[in-house]
């Protein structure tokens, strides 16, 4: 407080309470929101709390007081060779070749992760590394300046969700990786943008979703995660299939050629082949009684996925 009763403090206290008054969080995550140093965090936190404007129950949070105050701030005071990596952050600096999870590297410096989470949050101050997902800096991080395309947690698992052999929907994709829809969504959404999954209209008129040769190869596709089931098709029969392979391979057929190549009785064919025109499998080419047909994108992706599923 100073002398004229206004609410005074130091840089790193207002860089904490700032984040605080985003959200709840806990200490490691308010270090990375405030890039301060874990120890630097620490002391601010116990300065807030001493003041009444932080609480801890769980996770640290602003108090009503701590929401609503104006303050003014003044410098930390300045210590020797704050803004250097010590011993150990420039071994794990050098360690770092390549985005690395904090497991891992716990195992080459034979330290513990409680140990490289701190020299992570440390390091993260100084702008040396970048962190894939900020709620979890052991997760996957990487040096500064690396051009690695990194991705959280909740987005790496959507991406080893999505399997390599078929296209499959949100639903199935949200499930496999235990996230909520609405984040799904939204994650799908950035992978695609990030061109690490394509989208496509699938053969229920709703997207779906295939991982690309990028997502394949990207370090964080888990090759044991769990993958999406394939979605349900409009159709599922042996005769279907045949009567639109039948269809794709003379690109347009009348209703009695097919029934003449399949051996179906045209009037079960002409039943048939409106259902599939009322599912939007295939669709009539002219206005004539006898206009020939061909598949939509719809019976184009339904034909393929049961294929696949035949092969398997």
């Amino acid at each position: 407080m100073s002398n004229a009763g206004n609410l005074v403090l130091t840089e790193s206290q207002a860089a904490c309470l700032i984040a605080l008054r985003h959200r709840e969080d806990s200490q490691a995550t308010v270090a990375i929101e405030a890039k301060l140093a874990f120890a630097k965090t620490t002391t601010a936190l116990r300065a807030l709390a001493r003041l009444g404007l932080a609480e801890h129950n769980k996770k640290w949070h602003a108090t009503s007081r701590g929401k609503a105050c104006r303050f003014e701030t003044v410098p930390d005071r300045v210590r020797r060779n704050t803004g250097l990596p010590g011993p150990n952050g420039r071994r794990l600096l050098e360690l770092l070749d390549r985005p690395m999870r904090g497991r891992e590297i716990a195992e080459k410096l034979q330290i513990t992760p409680q140990k490289v989470r701190e020299l992570l949050i440390n390091l993260h101050a100084l702008g040396c590394v970048n962190f894939g997902d900020p709620h979890a800096p052991s997760w996957i991080v990487m040096r500064a300046g690396d051009k690695a395309s990194l991705l959280s947690c909740d987005e790496e698992r959507v991406l080893s969700a999505i399997p390599r052999e078929y296209a499959t929907d949100a639903t199935k994709i949200r499930l496999a990786a235990g996230v909520p829809e609405s984040e799904a969504l939204q994650i799908l959404e950035r992978l695609v943008i990030r061109r690490f999954v394509e989208v496509s209209d699938g053969p229920r008129r709703y997207p779906v979703y295939r991982i690309t040769i990028a997502g394949l190869k990207h370090p964080q596709y888990s090759q044991s995660a769990r993958r999406a089931q394939a979605p349900r098709l409009p159709v599922e029969s042996d005769r279907i299939r045949q009567v639109l392979s039948t269809i794709l391979n003379s690109g347009e057929l009348r209703i009695k050629d097919v029934s003449n190549a399949l051996r179906i009785p045209n009037q079960s064919m002409n039943a048939l082949m409106q259902y599939l025109k009322r599912k939007r499998l295939v669709t009539k080419n002219g206005q004539q009684l006898h206009s020939p047909y061909s598949l939509t994108a719809q019976g184009l992706a339904a034909l393929a996925e049961m294929t696949r599923r035949q092969a398997a």
